[in-house]
């Protein structure tokens, strides 16, 4: 009701189709940012996608949280393409890898919770092959905090192959490793189903198979600083 001049040509300022959640304005403008009560909400600041602040400080943006299997170039892209809003120089990895992986496997612990949740938000697996992140998700089953462990879990057991999956999130080390092992062996019957354009990006070679090296690489780079929420 603020913006009625979009109300009848909504397609024409959001490049989505008029009844899609591409077009619903909080998507957009105040997306799941934020962290609390076990799960990511939405932000209560009106803002506009920027690919520059997601590389310079690691916060996701609407547009990648919808296009999971998408780079920060790729947004960065279509930002100057429609919207004239310039992103400057990105590094070799925004510009080839998903920016939810990356965040997934590198990101601090309060981006690997809000990450995990959007891996099993029904409008982006609707949007994106969200299969493609289970090798990450996997990793999270045994993250040092039991809130991403718990919501890693929550996003695989709503994709499907997953729907049975038993893990406690509490549980032992070596319960936690037994699951992951678990998982990666559905996922490897399963792979075979991600779309072929998304393979490198989600950190797939040429035959469809994990990048192991690369997904150590950035589980290197992880940030473990300690992070803190009272709920």
């Amino acid at each position: 009701q603020c913006h009625q001049q979009f109300e009848k040509q909504i397609s024409a300022h959001t490049h989505h189709a008029a009844d899609s959640s591409g077009s619903k304005c909080y998507n957009c403008h105040m997306p799941h940012t934020s962290y609390a009560l076990l799960k990511a909400i939405r932000s209560h600041r009106v803002e506009v996608p920027s690919a520059a602040v997601s590389a310079a400080k690691d916060k996701p943006n609407g547009c990648n949280q919808c296009h999971l299997d998408k780079s920060l170039q790729w947004t960065a892209d279509y930002l100057k393409q429609w919207y004239q809003i310039e992103t400057g120089d990105l590094s070799p990895e925004q510009q080839t890898e998903s920016a939810t992986l990356t965040l997934l496997l590198r990101g601090d612990a309060a981006e690997r919770a809000i990450t995990a949740w959007t891996c099993g938000w029904p409008t982006a697996q609707n949007t994106s092959p969200s299969l493609g992140l289970v090798p990450a998700l996997a990793r999270l089953l045994d993250d040092p905090y039991t809130a991403v462990r718990r919501l890693a879990f929550q996003s695989l057991r709503s994709m499907e192959g997953f729907e049975d999956l038993q893990f406690d999130f509490v549980g032992s080390e070596q319960h936690r490793k037994e699951v992951q092992a678990e998982v990666m062996l559905r996922w490897e019957r399963l792979r075979g189903t991600i779309p072929r354009q998304s393979w490198s990006a989600l950190l797939l070679d040429k035959e469809g198979k994990l990048r192991l090296d690369r997904y150590l690489e950035l589980l290197k780079l992880r940030d473990d600083q300690p992070v803190e929420f009272p709920e």
